[in-house]
């Protein structure tokens, strides 16, 4: 069973992270699945760079947008990125030389953070953002 097909961190309100939200968990049930399906590593290794680029990319606009609301556990919160940033360029030259095991445990990794993530820092993060928001 794919693990990211019925999550998705729920809505925190905000669209455009919501959105990239739901691309991040599109793209890890895609991996998930051809690692499932046993597809060729030539495909594993293309959904994963496409995963780190947007995951990349969504890291970098929420810290973004924290900093300009001067979010105060942006520090905190960024912690947590950097500690999957730092997992996933430790798995990246494993899965880019096959090593599909290693792709199977960043995923399984993966799954449990944005679960913890999106249930706790991303929601606090939104609540703020919308408030700042409400408030200007």
């Amino acid at each position: 069973m794919n693990p990211f097909a019925c999550t998705g961190g729920g809505a925190l309100r905000l669209p455009e992270i919501d959105a990239e939200h739901h691309v991040v968990y599109r793209l890890a049930g895609e991996a998930w699945e051809a690692l499932e399906t046993g597809a060729p590593p030539p495909q594993v290794k293309q959904l994963f760079a496409e995963l780190a680029e947007a995951g990349a990319a969504h890291f970098s606009h929420e810290e973004r947008l924290m900093r300009k609301a001067g979010y105060p556990s942006l520090a905190w919160h960024k912690d947590a990125h950097d500690a999957v940033r730092a997992r996933l360029a430790a798995s990246l030259p494993k899965v880019e030389a096959g090593d599909l095991d290693a792709a199977r445990r960043f995923l399984e990794y993966l799954h449990d953070w944005l679960d913890h993530h999106t249930a706790l820092a991303d929601r606090l993060m939104a609540a703020y953002l919308r408030n700042r928001a409400r408030a200007a």
